[in-house]
């Protein structure tokens, strides 16, 4: 894995229209690591660079780089999820226009998977985060209670999803076919 791949998977998303300028986050916590990183607040992330991520310290999230920049808002959520495992692990929070369409109309994500299994073959849907504050303790708290039952990934309602995985692609992929299927129900 290489901060080049996230930035990639960055500029993808943005493509997708998963997320708008500054939106969305990215951490990876490397196998057997005491620190993490995560993309930066406030930055364009379809225009990121490997030298923009911070470095912090997974016992408390002290910053361990000199950069310029904050890191992500929602660093509660990814250290609260990272700091789960000794594995590698990465954590991706984006803003899917077609699941959060469809929380919005109303959907349950975890039913979905009943009704399309070729999402449930590798993919587990946790039950749905209500309206929260973004960046808030809340946010992070509620997320981690529902993906910490060993599912992976999480929507939030009027927001976006969270999902974790154990390289890059996996965690992104799952946002991938949930928002396939999300796409097929609310078109």
């Amino acid at each position: 894995m290489s901060f080049e791949e996230i930035c990639k998977l960055l500029q993808d998303a943005y493509n997708k229209n998963w997320i708008t300028s500054r939106d969305g986050n990215i951490s990876w916590k490397p196998k057997g690591a005491d620190y993490f990183y995560i993309t930066p607040s406030g930055v364009r992330k379809q225009d990121m660079t490997p030298e923009q991520f911070k470095k912090l310290s997974l016992a408390d999230m002290t910053v361990l780089d000199t950069n310029e920049y904050k890191p992500s808002g929602e660093v509660h959520l990814h250290h609260g999820l990272l700091k789960q495992t000794n594995n590698e692990h990465f954590v991706v929070h984006l803003h899917p226009t077609y699941i959060v369409a469809a929380m919005h109309k109303g959907y349950d994500l975890p039913s979905l998977t009943n009704t399309f299994p070729e999402l449930s073959r590798y993919t587990s849907i946790a039950p749905t985060v209500p309206v929260v504050p973004p960046i808030s303790k809340e946010l992070a708290d509620r997320c981690i209670g529902n993906l910490m039952t060993q599912h992976n990934i999480v929507g939030i309602t009027a927001h976006g999803v969270v999902s974790r995985g154990d390289t890059l692609y996996d965690a992104y992929e799952h946002i991938e076919r949930l928002e396939h299927i999300c796409k097929i129900v609310t078109v």
